[in-house]
């Protein structure tokens, strides 16, 4: 019996593994794709409701503490900043004084 080379050997090594990587993938293809027929479902009512619970979790946080006067307050101070500032440097010096007769 002659000896077979290290390339020989790695040769048929590799092609006795490629027929059970397909048999091996294609066996896991097919168990995943009925798992997530399965689960798929699941998945998105979970997501549904995580992204419900987030939002109503975030309203909840933002109106009953102190974060919500504080938006208020700032909008505020921010509309009057805006409306003051336009003021004093766009309509200002287009104004004339008026005069009242009486």
């Amino acid at each position: 019996m002659a000896e077979k080379s290290y390339g020989q050997l790695l040769t048929e090594g590799i092609v006795r593994a490629v027929p059970w990587a397909i048999v091996f993938s294609l066996a896991f293809l097919i168990t995943m794709k009925i798992f997530m027929g399965m689960l798929g479902q699941e998945v998105k009512k979970a997501i549904d409701l995580t992204a419900k619970t987030a939002i109503n979790t975030s309203m909840n946080a933002v109106l009953s503490s102190e974060v919500f006067p504080r938006i208020k307050q700032n909008t505020k101070e921010a509309i009057e900043y805006t409306v003051h500032t336009v003021n004093r440097e766009l309509v200002a010096q287009y104004m004339k004084p008026i005069s009242v007769k009486k």
